[in-house]
């Protein structure tokens, strides 16, 4: 088992922690000397970077809750397992596979169709359930060893409260190199893979991994609040009247990988065509934060809800990191 493995509760380091200490520690959790048994800690850091921009608080730390750490955690493994068909542990001479994969083996056997869908399309009972059954796995078997690995820079927890609390030096380290550690993070899962499976499941390793989070599909609803109640008739980077619509991810998806109101403009075809995976130009960042601000004081529930963790300077800073992370402008 890793060290910390068994802690129930830890805090966080008090005061500053600079970069150089955080890319030490990273680099010793994609190494081989962070004890592994499972994939548990690669997808709990990029559970981590995936709710980012779910953290609420602003102050010294910010709350991830359990409900939507392991609702990431469950949907990132769920292509890995019943898709790809990748093992995720080293065998232990008991069983071949992690606690995670035996209950998507389990819920797969009792609904045969479960396994032709998305995560997030199976029916909320059951997928519910098997989050919290995930939650409960994986709170006490890998929140207290990364916290370990992390010499208390990373988080502080609590397995019997509802989540954890990022340091706030932690999040603004991760938001600032989003890109990179998610690509160090993929490498080190696949170097882990392809130790414990076959070599007919490996091809394409860091591409499956990229890939395990779909990005959803169904807009409809950002584009109802947008268009009708928000009254955004005019494609938001050329202002030419809109004909046909398309939704456009402000801060690319790849960056980001949530679907937020925040982050929302209706754009025409063109302009989402040429815009594809770039970044606006600055002048389109204080549209946009100008928009947030009016859109968020809507006395929508849907709205309000949308912007519980949204900071007035949240776009400007993922805009500067998106673009240090290699996004080229528009």
């Amino acid at each position: 088992m890793a060290a910390g493995w068994n802690q129930t509760s830890g805090t966080f380091r008090e005061g500053p922690i600079d970069e150089n200490t955080f890319w030490m520690l990273f680099n010793y959790v994609f190494s081989d000397s962070s004890a592994k048994r499972t994939t548990y800690k690669f997808g709990l850091i990029k559970s981590i970077l995936d709710n980012l921009f779910n953290s609420e608080g602003e102050d010294c730390s910010l709350f991830i809750s359990y409900e939507n750490l392991f609702g990431k955690f469950s949907e990132n493994y769920w292509n890995l397992v019943t898709k790809y068909h990748l093992k995720q542990m080293l065998s232990d001479g008991k069983s071949e596979y992690s606690k995670i994969e035996q209950l998507f083996m389990t819920l797969i056997h009792e609904e045969p169709s479960f396994a032709a869908i998305p995560f997030t399309s199976i029916p909320e009972t059951k997928r519910n359930s098997i989050i919290k059954q995930i939650s409960t796995e994986c709170r006490r078997n890998v929140i207290g060893a990364l916290h370990r690995d992390f010499q208390d820079c990373l988080y502080a927890f609590d397995l019997k409260g509802d989540g954890i609390f990022l340091n706030t030096y932690a999040f603004n380290f991760m938001l600032k190199y989003k890109v990179e550690i998610e690509k160090l993070n993929y490498y080190a899962w696949a170097k882990f893979l392809e130790k414990i499976n076959d070599e007919s499941v490996v091809v394409k390793l860091l591409e499956k991994l990229e890939l395990a989070t779909p990005q959803r599909d169904n807009l409809s609803v950002f584009q109802q609040v947008l268009y009708k109640e928000f009254e955004q008739y005019n494609c938001f980077y050329c202002r030419r009247k809109l004909h046909e619509i398309h939704v456009d991810h402000f801060i690319p998806w790849s960056f980001i990988k949530e679907d937020k109101l925040w982050n929302f403009v209706l754009a025409c075809p063109a302009c989402n065509i040429r815009k594809s995976n770039k970044i606006p130009r600055m002048e389109y960042v204080k549209l946009i934060q100008n928009r947030n601000d009016d859109l968020r004081k809507l006395n929508s529930a849907f709205v309000q809800h949308q912007f519980k963790t949204y900071k007035p300077n949240l776009i400007s800073d993922m805009w500067r990191y998106a673009q240090s992370g290699g996004f080229v402008l528009m």
